[in-house]
């Protein structure tokens, strides 16, 4: 016999389900480049500057999706801009699919970087409205944990059709999770705080209803009318972002934001191939069963993480991350500088990537998604996350693009120690000025920093 209680589970672990299959897309993205380039120049002519850009194209056009998306999210509602990353997405691999020039790919790859970049404000920002507090950080979390599955699955479809070169099915393998968000998406109902925002209150309750026992419907409804009108009263109607009531919350998601990604770990990702030859694993099959180690690893911490997140909570887990991440860099760093080229190099180089993917997966890699969209408060949420993403994605973006052209001048043991060195400057950060959010509402998180 069916009862509330069951449909409110049911419900949520549909939202979840749902929202998560944009992390797979994301994930996806973001790691098939690393199975691809070793193919595709034989393809399509392309110089090495031209072959470099692929990692990095991708980033770009997310980092510009996340500069519109905030907005749009506010203007049409957060479901129909996930239902449009999906549909942006697919469109950018049909073109790569069917590319047979430089431009063409080139074109594709920031498409698909559009859509990618579309979901990682959306998303996130829908799980963080619409799940009950006590379940939202396992719910952020597991969007992190497709994201990763979706790195583990590219490097396995990297791997199934390496020997055959054929990179044009490692992009095409991506319509199948694009299709499934695009109708997920359609299913999907609107972020109650959203319907808030546009004084929907009663379809704002509706939608609590589903996911809520009707006591903590109407406690969380409330909330969210104090929190709009006390904004309100306090911008006198007009929202600024930098405004001095916004300024800590949204230095730190800024801040943490950057730091993130010069761990290099979008860089480490998708060149770990390349970077594992370079050491000495010799053959692309080789380069590429170290890559599936190495997202294999990534995806099975980061199911840890997620059983850890709400009881742990999250600073301590920044802090264990970011600790454990300067060790491994500071590490991989040695075997380059003082090893010789050779096989033994290369195994323990992959040791140390993996302890490196370890505790950036137990900390940063999940993380990163709620202090974002925990820490910005309601009024400024939209248009915070997309600044702090679009600084996400361009400091990814930047280095994934010079990663190569820095090795050569610094060397790689150069690239892993100054990684090291953000790495210690996102600690201090997490270590003096993050608080923990576990199991507080959205407003009693805002409260806090309207106290200091």
């Amino acid at each position: 016999m069916r009862t509330k209680r069951s449909d409110t589970k049911r419900f949520v672990l549909f939202l979840i389900i749902v929202s998560a299959i944009g992390g797979v897309l994301y994930g996806y993205d973001l790691g098939i480049i690393s199975g691809a380039m070793a193919f595709m120049n034989k393809d399509i002519a392309m110089s090495n500057t031209q072959l470099h850009m692929m990692p990095g194209a991708v980033l770009f056009g997310g980092a510009f999706a996340t500069l519109i998306t905030g907005p749009l999210c506010d203007w049409y509602g957060r479901r129909k801009m996930i239902i449009a990353a999906a549909v942006v997405f697919l469109f950018g691999v049909l073109i790569i699919t069917t590319a047979t020039n430089f431009t063409e790919l080139l074109a594709g790859r920031l498409i698909q970087g559009l859509g990618v970049g579309v979901v990682t404000i959306a998303i996130p920002l829908y799980l963080a409205e619409a799940v009950p507090p006590a379940i939202r950080g396992e719910a952020i979390c597991t969007f992190q944990l497709l994201l990763t599955a979706g790195i583990l699955l590219s490097s396995l479809v990297g791997l199934y059709f390496t020997q055959g070169g054929n990179w044009r099915a490692m992009f095409c393998s991506a319509l199948a999770p694009g299709i499934l968000l695009l109708v997920g998406g359609c299913l999907l109902p609107e972020s109650p705080r959203w319907l808030c925002l546009q004084g929907e209150y009663k379809k704002a309750m509706t939608a609590l209803r589903k996911s809520r026992s009707e006591e903590a419907a109407e406690r969380e409804l409330n909330q969210m009318q104090i929190s709009i009108q006390n904004s309100l009263s306090k911008t006198n109607g007009s929202i600024r972002l930098w405004q001095k009531q916004f300024s800590k919350p949204l230095l730190i998601v800024l801040t943490v934001a950057c730091l993130g990604q010069l761990t290099g770990i979008n860089s480490f990702l998708q060149l770990a191939p390349t970077i594992l030859k370079s050491a000495g694993l010799g053959s692309d099959m080789i380069a590429m069963i170290g890559n599936s180690a190495i997202t294999g690893l990534n995806f099975i911490i980061t199911i840890v993480a997620l059983l850890l997140i709400d009881r742990l909570g999250r600073r301590f887990l920044l802090c264990l991350g970011t600790c454990g991440i300067i060790v491994a860099l500071a590490y991989s760093g040695a075997v380059f500088y003082f090893m010789p080229t050779s096989e033994l190099k290369g195994v323990l180089l992959l040791s140390g990537i993996l302890g490196f993917i370890f505790f950036f997966a137990i900390g940063p890699g999940v993380v990163i998604w709620m202090v974002i969209s925990e820490l910005l408060p309601l009024r400024i949420r939209s248009s915070g996350m997309a600044v702090a993403l679009f600084l996400n994605s361009m400091t990814s973006a930047i280095l994934a693009t010079v990663f190569l052209g820095l090795a050569e001048k610094i060397g790689y043991y150069g690239v892993f120690w100054l990684c090291a060195f953000f790495t210690l400057l996102y600690f201090l950060t997490v270590f003096f000025f993050v608080p923990e959010t576990k199991n507080k509402t959205l407003e009693e998180i805002e409260g806090h920093f309207q106290e200091v």
